[in-house]
């Protein structure tokens, strides 16, 4: 099994420490809640306020987003559509929550390997 990085573990570093931990960790974005049967928006970012490398030889591969132990969405990135520019690499996904979430985001870089985010508690809520 390969590590999983994850940016809780070089929080702690220097500046320099932080900011490649930034660059290399999926972020979750969305509602704090969501409607039991309806449509609910996810948003994975790659770096808060870092952007990654986007080169031949060190780009982002693909974003997968988790609930629990089930994977609900994958995007794989096509490098060349972002140009050679470094750049926040984000990926949308739409799910029909059936139940509380519990997501994880997990993307991997090509040079790097294995990022993943902190895990998202999403309570259900019935209309």
């Amino acid at each position: 099994m390969p590590r999983v990085f994850s940016y809780q573990e070089f929080e702690t570093g220097s500046e320099k420490v932080r900011q490649y931990a930034d660059k290399h960790s999926p972020v979750i974005m969305c509602d704090s809640e969501a409607v039991r049967n309806m449509p609910f928006r996810v948003k994975v970012k790659i770096g808060k306020n870092v952007k990654h490398p986007n080169a031949p030889d060190h780009h982002y591969e693909y974003i997968q987003l988790w609930n629990l132990e089930t994977l609900v969405g994958e995007a794989k990135i096509q490098r060349s559509s972002f140009g050679d520019d470094p750049v926040h690499i984000e990926a949308d996904f739409l799910l029909i929550p059936k139940i509380s979430l519990r997501l994880t985001a997990v993307a991997y870089c090509n040079k790097h390997g294995l990022w993943r985010s902190e895990e998202l508690f999403v309570p259900i809520k019935d209309e």
